[in-house]
């Protein structure tokens, strides 16, 4: 079985993970590998050997794909979490503030950095 799209003799380039190799941060975002591999299905479509190791190659990109996007919405989260609290805090003071624009950079500085972290695994995906 052949598609005219993708002659048997020359597949689809294969992504880091479809060709077992380890994911570096020079490698293409995660939807990019995930569409290389899945490119590589009607390659190997007669194949079973072949078929069940780009199985388990996808298989291995979802799940990083999904670790991905996991610990970039929990970032986000804590960041989110962590910005509530301090408009909380400014908001129910009884009070004039009695903290400098350095505590106050202070309490940002956590917060910013969840939001890069987060911004990070985001951006790896896509």
């Amino acid at each position: 079985m052949t598609f005219s799209t993708f002659p048997p003799a020359m597949p689809p380039p294969a992504c880091p993970h479809c060709a077992g190799q380890a994911a570096t941060p020079a490698a293409a975002p995660l939807m990019e590998q995930l569409y290389r591999c899945s490119k590589r299905l009607p390659a190997v479509a007669g194949d079973l050997v072949q078929l069940g190791e780009l199985g388990q190659q996808l298989n291995h990109c979802y799940v990083e794909l999904d670790s991905a996007l996991l610990r970039g919405l929990m970032d986000m989260r804590t960041a989110h979490t962590g910005l509530l609290a301090l408009i909380t805090l400014l908001e129910r003071r009884d009070e004039p503030l009695l903290f400098t624009s350095e505590d106050a950079l202070a309490l940002l500085e956590p917060i910013q950095q969840r939001l890069k972290q987060g911004l990070e695994h985001f951006n790896g995906v896509l």
